[in-house]
């Protein structure tokens, strides 16, 4: 059996031995937790510094608000080992914000029945292929970033500007914004998708624009400025950052606009349910300081959820989060569908997949999984965005001959390399999907 078919293999016998279990109680209710209890240390907990927040028992899962509430034994959220099941379900058919309201109601009503026209038999659909190789799934893409220009990728700070250089052998200057390269690959992966029957959906609409619907300048006009705080969206604070002239673009975007168009990815995608999650990113060298010349290294890797830290759970809404991932099949599967894309990366683009000691970042913020090129991180998306997601970062953008390749053609969808990420990303959706149907 195959590493990824023991891992999704694995994940759906415990959902089934929460229900059916041929086991004693005692045996069936020790091998629940020590099954839970060992996820939270490989895949979630980055530090060791969760303990305060959780409590995994013969009663059931706990979170807590705080270690003194913990002390206490006050929980701010308790499920017993007979409603896993059924919170799943729950999950998979509510959206975040009726998902987190019953979160901060404190409990769940509900058990797994194992009758005829039970909707447990929805946390194992099995989406049957006709002609086309993805009929029936729903399949959402994120193309990372917003940028659609050099302005705004340098207000982004995602963007690389090289000189000629004939030393490195540039024989052309090189200007890349990652947010049109994402965009390219996502418009290019949605028709592939869409040929083989999925129904697709993606946060940006068109090159420059946001999850918003808008681009980021349209954003930071003063009468859209006004209509989102009366709405709620913005506080007084970010409005006031936001209306202040003498606040640059890049911190209006780094301070307010970053981390709430980042909620709204996360939220469209939830609200559209669907089966897979494929967000998309082209990385740099980490070392390379400042992005201002080419440098030499080239590698893939994936992120998933997990790596929690210290502060991480400081908020009800991080909590559920981390519940949702303790107690749901979403991290084993997007492991399972990282794993497949990470392979299809190196086989397809040629070039090496990461290990754990090829960035700093991935052994100061990062969990490694059990397959190579696949990492728990706590990003916004990885922690916020339901269901199965692979959070790709393909080939080094700075790579010496990456740029090159990268710098081709004004309309990206035409640029070669991009065609070929593109198809990296599709075959990897295959490789998985076709795995999965034959588990099954």
């Amino acid at each position: 059996m195959t590493r990824f078919c023991k891992l999704f293999f694995t994940g759906t016998v415990f959902l089934l031995l929460m229900s059916f279990s041929a086991f004693p109680q005692d045996a069936a209710t020790t091998a629940k937790i020590k099954y839970h209890t060992e996820k939270v240390k490989n895949y979630l907990d980055k530090n060791n510094a969760l303990l305060p927040y959780y409590a995994i028992n013969t009663d059931g899962i706990s979170i807590y608000a705080s270690a003194q509430n913990k002390l206490k034994n006050i929980p701010e959220f308790h499920l017993n080992w007979d409603q896993v099941a059924a919170f799943n379900v729950f999950l998979k058919t509510s959206n975040s914000a009726t998902a987190l309201e019953v979160y901060r109601s404190g409990k769940f009503v509900g058990t797994f029945s194992t009758s005829k026209n039970s909707p447990s038999t929805m946390v194992n659909q099995i989406f049957i292929p006709e002609t086309k190789l993805l009929k029936g799934y729903k399949i959402a893409i994120d193309a990372g970033h917003t940028a659609g220009d050099m302005e705004t990728g340098g207000i982004e700070q995602k963007c690389l500007k090289f000189n000629c250089d004939s030393l490195k052998g540039l024989k052309s200057p090189i200007a890349i914004s990652e947010g049109m390269l994402t965009f390219a690959t996502a418009t290019l992966l949605k028709k592939k998708l869409e040929a083989e029957g999925a129904e697709v959906f993606m946060t940006r609409k068109f090159d420059g624009g946001s999850a918003f619907g808008v681009p980021f300048e349209t954003w930071l006009k003063k009468k859209h400025i006004d209509s989102l705080f009366a709405a709620g969206v913005i506080t007084s604070k970010q409005k006031n950052i936001l209306l202040n002239p003498k606040t640059s673009k890049r911190d209006k975007f780094r301070f307010v606009f970053k981390d709430l168009e980042l909620q709204k990815r996360a939220e469209i995608i939830n609200n559209f349910h669907p089966d897979l999650t494929i967000i998309i990113h082209y990385n740099v060298d980490e070392t390379n300081t400042g992005w201002t010349k080419p440098a030499n290294k080239n590698f893939n890797m994936t992120f998933v959820g997990g790596a929690f830290m210290k502060n991480d759970l400081s908020s009800p809404e991080k909590r559920f989060e981390f519940l949702r991932l303790l107690v749901s099949e979403d991290l084993e599967r997007s492991i399972a569908l990282s794993s497949a894309m990470v392979k299809s990366f190196e086989k397809n683009l040629n070039v090496k997949t990461a290990t754990y000691s090829d960035a700093k970042y991935l052994i100061q913020g990062c969990l490694s999984t059990n397959e190579i090129g696949v990492y728990c991180r706590n990003l916004q998306l990885t922690r916020y965005v339901h269901g199965p997601l692979v959070y790709g970062e393909t080939l080094y953008q700075d790579n010496i001959n990456e740029c090159v390749l990268l710098n081709k053609e004004c309309d990206k969808t035409k640029n070669e390399r991009v065609q070929q990420v593109a198809e990296s990303y599709f075959q990897g959706i295959l490789n998985y999907t076709k795995e999965k149907m034959e588990l099954r």
